[in-house]
C-alpha cells in the first residue's frame, strides 16, 4: 500500500510547553498523534532562526552547506529562495513524480515549479501579487481571504515600538483571524490525494514573542490549533491512504534575557581588542541614538531606507574590528594572523568563554562554544563565525561601543525569544511508529526519513539520518533498506533551475 506524508510546522513551538498539555488531555488532537507515536526533542540548526531552520528540514543540510543564516546578506538584502544553494525536498519528490503541495513554509518565495501546489511563506513582498503555483490557485486563496503574514504598520513582521505589549491583544486578534483563514484555505487544498504535503502555523512563534508570561492566553490559542490540525488529519487520512503524521517545529523558546553582556568590554579587558575606529565611525552612532531618543522614528527609517546605511554601516563598523562579535560567535580576521597565532587565539578564547560567568547569579554566560568546523561543513561554512558561542537564554551577547560595562540588567519589550534554544519538537504518528519517546533527533534527520517513508532513493550528501529508531523492529519501514540515488543531486539541482528559466520566457 503507497504511503503518504503531512508535515504539520508549527514555528517555535517547543516540547516542553506541549508535553503537560498533552498529557493532561487538554489538546485531545495532539493526545491522539502521541497515543500513537512518538514525541520529544529535535534538535534544530546554529542559528536557530526560522530562515536557516526550515532551510535544513527541507534540505537535509547544515548551514554550510545550504548557504542560509540569516534573513539578509551583508549588503542588507533580504534573502528568498534562489538564495539556497542545493536541492529541495519537493524538487526531489517532484522529480519522482510524487504529487506534493507546500504551504506557508518560509524560504519558497519567490515560488517554484514543484508537482502539485505551493503557496509561499514569511519573506514574501507586500505588494507581490502572485505567490502560488499553479498562479491560478490565487482564486482559492483570495475566496478565503488568505494572509501572508500579519499586516501591521507597513508589513512588519514584528514591530518593535516600545509599546507593542500595550497593543498585544490587537496582535492576537489578527492571529486568530489569519489562522482561520489559513484553515479553510488548506482544508480546501487538502482534500484531494497527495504524496506530501506540508504548511507551516508560524503564528505560534509571534503569539510567544507577545504572550510566553501569559501560559492561559497561550493555552487557549493551542487548543484552537489542536482542532484545526485535528480536522485538517482528519481531511488528509480520508484522501491519502497509509498516511505518516509529522508535527515538527524549528527551534524552541524562552523568557526574553534579562542580562546583557558586552563582548566589546570583555575582548578589550583582556587585551583582545583595540578601538580602532575612524571619526566617522565614532560620531555616527551617537547621532542615531540622540535621533532615537528624540522618537524621530519615521525620519530614521526614511533615512535608513534611502541610504541603507544603518544595518549596513553597524555591521562594518564591527568587522572592522580585527575581531568581533555577531551572533551566533566570535569573528577573527584570519588575514591578519598567521595559522599558527590563529589556532592559538581561537583555543584561548574558547576555554576563556567557556568560564564567563554572571558575577551575582554565577551561571555561565554560554551554553555552546565550538569551532565552526565542529558545527558547520560545507562550502558556505566560510562566513560562519570561527567561534560558535551561544549564550543560555537569560544573556543577550552585545557588541557595543556605548558602554564599558561587562553586564547590565536589561529589560526587553517582548516576552520571549528564541535565539538561545536550539530543540524544537516532534511528534512522529503512522503505521509501524513506536510508542514512545523520540531521543536524539534532528532537524536534518526529517528530509531522509520522509524519503524513506515515500520509497525514493536518498542523495548522498546529507547530513541528517533516517529515523530508524521511531518504527517498531518488525515494521517494514524498519526492516527496509535505506536506498540511495544514484542521480548527481547537483544534476538534478540544474535541471530544475533551466526549467524555471524557460518556464519564465514569454513566447
Amino acid at each position: 500500500m503507497k504511503n503518504s506524508v503531512l508535515i504539520i510546522g508549527m514555528d517555535g513551538a517547543p516540547w516542553k510547553l506541549l508535553k503537560p498539555w498533552i498529557d493532561e488531555g487538554k489538546l485531545p488532537a495532539f493526545s491522539k498523534l502521541l497515543k500513537m507515536g512518538s514525541g520529544g526533542d529535535l534538535r534544530a540548526t546554529i542559528p536557530p532562526f526560522s530562515c536557516s531552520a526550515w532551510t535544513s528540514l527541507f534540505t537535509g543540510k547544515n548551514p554550510g552547506k545550504h548557504g542560509i543564516y540569516e534573513y539578509t546578506t551583508d549588503l542588507g538584502e533580504l534573502i528568498n529562495s534562489k538564495s539556497i544553494k542545493v536541492v529541495k525536498l519537493w524538487q526531489i519528490l517532484s522529480h519522482y513524480k510524487k504529487r506534493c503541495g507546500v504551504i506557508n513554509v518560509i524560504m519558497t518565495y519567490p515560488v517554484e515549479k514543484i508537482n502539485g501546489y505551493m503557496v509561499s511563506g514569511p519573506l514574501t513582498p507586500s505588494q507581490e501579487k502572485t505567490y502560488s503555483y499553479p498562479p491560478k490557485l490565487m482564486t482559492i486563496l483570495k475566496k478565503h481571504g488568505y494572509e501572508i503574514r500579519i499586516r501591521y504598520g507597513k508589513n512588519r513582521l514584528l514591530p518593535n515600538q516600545e509599546n507593542i505589549i500595550e497593543r498585544r491583544y490587537d496582535f492576537l486578534k489578527k492571529l486568530y483571524d489569519i489562522m482561520e483563514k489559513r484553515y479553510y484555505t488548506l482544508k480546501e487544498l487538502m482534500d484531494e490525494p497527495w504524496d506530501f504535503f506540508m504548511f507551516v502555523i508560524d503564528e505560534t512563534a509571534m503569539l510567544q514573542h507577545l504572550f510566553l508570561d501569559r501560559k492561559d492566553v497561550m493555552l487557549k490559542f493551542f487548543k484552537k490549533i489542536d482542532f484545526y490540525i485535528g480536522d485538517l488529519i482528519k481531511t488528509f487520512s480520508i484522501k491519502n491512504t497509509n498516511p505518516y503524521i509529522f508535527v515538527v517545529s524549528d527551534h524552541g523558546f524562552s523568557s526574553s534575557p534579562i542580562k546583557s553582556f558586552n563582548m566589546k568590554a570583555w575582548l578589550e579587558k583582556n587585551g583582545i581588542l583595540k578601538d580602532n575606529r575612524t571619526f566617522q565611525q565614532k560620531i555616527i552612532p551617537k547621532i542615531y541614538n540622540k535621533l532615537n531618543k528624540l522618537y524621530l522614528s519615521e525620519l530614521i527609517l526614511f533615512f535608513n531606507k534611502l541610504k541603507r546605511s544603518r544595518e549596513v554601516f553597524q555591521r562594518k563598523l564591527s568587522v572592522s574590528s580585527s575581531v568581533y562579535y555577531k551572533y551566533p560567535g566570535i569573528y577573527i580576521r584570519q588575514e591578519q594572523l598567521k595559522d599558527m597565532k590563529y589556532e592559538k587565539l581561537r583555543d584561548n578564547l574558547i576555554r576563556e568563554l567557556k568560564q564567563i560567568h554572571d558575577p551575582v547569579s554565577h551561571e555561565k554566560v554560554f551554553q555552546i562554544v565550538e569551532k565552526k568546523e565542529v558545527i558547520y561543513s560545507g562550502n558556505y561554512s566560510k562566513s560562519t563565525p570561527d567561534i560558535v558561542a551561544v549564550p543560555n537564554s537569560k544573556f543577550n551577547v552585545i557588541f557595543s561601543y556605548d558602554s564599558n560595562t561587562l553586564f547590565d540588567d536589561i529589560e526587553m519589550h517582548l516576552r520571549g525569544k528564541h535565539f538561545s534554544d536550539i530543540y524544537g519538537m516532534l511528534l512522529a504518528s503512522g503505521k509501524g511508529i513506536l510508542p514512545g519517546t523520540i531521543k536524539n533527533a534532528s532537524i536534518y534527520d526529517i528530509f531522509p526519513t520522509v524519503l524513506h517513508i515515500l520509497d525514493v532513493p536518498l542523495p548522498h550528501d546529507l547530513d541528517g539520518n533516517v529515523l530508524k529508531g521511531i518504527f517498531k523492529e518488525n515494521s517494514h519501514l524498519f526492516k527496509k533498506n535505506i536506498i540511495y540515488s544514484k542521480i548527481k543531486v547537483k544534476t538534478l539541482q540544474e535541471k530544475n533551475n533551466i526549467q524555471n528559466i524557460l518556464e519564465d520566457i514569454e513566447l
